[in-house]
């Protein structure tokens, strides 16, 4: 910038044979000179700050001693088009900038369902470099893409904050797991009418397509093949996961208490009781035995009690979440919801009714023995 530093700088120097020769030096620089005076032993006149490297390289040719005063203070602003133009990107810059988002973090219970999940946003939803907010897709379409890929989840928090966006994934309740293996060989049937979406098949030949309405009872997956003019009983194992349409009614207070996490935190805790840890540890660091017995050093999750009352805007944000969390828990694993319609919403002093349609993709597959002749 000092390029073009224009604030005023006077010069001062002795009358002399070389102060005609050195002026018109600087005339032949291009040296703007103004306010030129001539008095009794001095000659004054005045030049910008850029110019100064120039006269003082050009005095020591003609040997003169010049006293240099400057006339304007140094200030941050100066009143120039630079300054002007600098004020303006200072202004236009964040502007620009708050219409992207820069920053998508994840919070998640485990190192590896944080890597999967950055892995569908970076992959399916092209969060890898900065995106423009018009541009970002819906809550509703970044959580369906996610817990597509992801059929372990049962919600998906999302939470922006100015130019970030923060994803928190959330497992879905751990259930007995443990099946009774069938005796025998069995066709897989459908446990209910949907439109099947995708086969996860171990075993059997499948009688229906993907995008295929079926109803109750009907054949999903056959456990016997036909190779050649013979027929093979081999059994059929596997899941058919199918959309179909769940209404529900729901009656909750309307105002409601529940349990909030605030911020994780490292703590150094004194042992000079055997209270219960108030918080979920999820990190600790390992001391010396003999150390361990008095402290500790660890991260946990805090949480807190909240008392909301509900109101209409809160619908998508706050009812749903919990609609989505009663119904999954009802559900088998791996059930996702993949879209919502609320019915109707009514609300009174204390209580908020209404009913919700759910489009839900579950394994509908059920087992269904064969019998001869099949």
């Amino acid at each position: 910038m000092k390029k073009f530093d224009n604030r005023p700088v006077e010069i001062r120097m002795t009358k002399n044979n070389a102060a005609n020769a050195f002026i018109q030096h600087l005339h032949a620089k291009k040296v703007k000179i103004k306010n030129l005076t001539h008095l009794e032993n001095e000659i004054t006149f005045e030049i910008t700050r850029k110019d100064i490297k120039v006269v003082r390289e050009s005095r020591k040719r003609y040997r003169l001693k010049i006293k240099i005063r400057y006339l304007q203070v140094s200030r941050i602003f100066q009143k120039n088009s630079w300054t002007a133009l600098g004020l303006l990107f200072l202004i236009l810059i964040p502007i620009v900038g708050s219409q992207f988002i820069w920053k998508v973090n994840v919070e998640a219970e485990t190192p590896e369902l944080r890597v999967a999940v950055e892995k569908v946003i970076n992959e399916k939803l092209a969060f890898d470099h900065p995106t423009l907010k018009g541009q970002v897709k819906s809550d509703f379409e970044i959580r369906q893409t996610i817990m597509e890929q992801l059929r372990d989840l049962s919600w998906v928090h999302i939470i922006k904050t100015g130019s970030s966006m923060t994803i928190v994934p959330q497992l879905a309740p751990l259930t007995d797991t443990k099946e009774n293996k069938p005796k025998g060989k069995n066709h897989l049937v459908a446990s209910k009418s949907g439109v099947v979406s995708h086969f996860e098949i171990a075993s059997g030949e499948r009688r229906v397509l993907p995008n295929t309405t079926v109803y109750t009872g009907d054949t999903l997956v056959s456990g016997v093949i036909t190779v050649g003019d013979k027929s093979i009983v081999i059994g059929a194992a596997g899941a058919v996961y199918a959309d179909y349409w769940l209404e529900t009614d729901f009656e909750i207070p309307r105002k409601v208490k529940y349990i909030s996490a605030s911020n994780r935190e490292w703590i150094f805790d004194f042992k000079i009781n055997n209270e219960k840890e108030q918080g979920k540890s999820f990190q600790k660091v390992d001391l010396p035995k003999w150390l361990s017995r008095f402290i500790e050093i660890k991260k946990t999750q805090k949480y807190i009690t909240v008392t909301q009352e509900i109101s209409e805007e809160q619908l998508e944000s706050f009812i749903l979440p919990l609609l989505h969390e009663k119904i999954l828990k009802s559900l088998p694993p791996k059930t996702i919801i993949k879209k919502e319609n609320i019915l109707h919403v009514t609300f009174d002093d204390d209580k908020v009714k209404g009913k919700v349609l759910f489009l839900v993709n579950e394994n509908i597959a059920k087992n269904y023995p064969i019998v001869q002749g099949d």
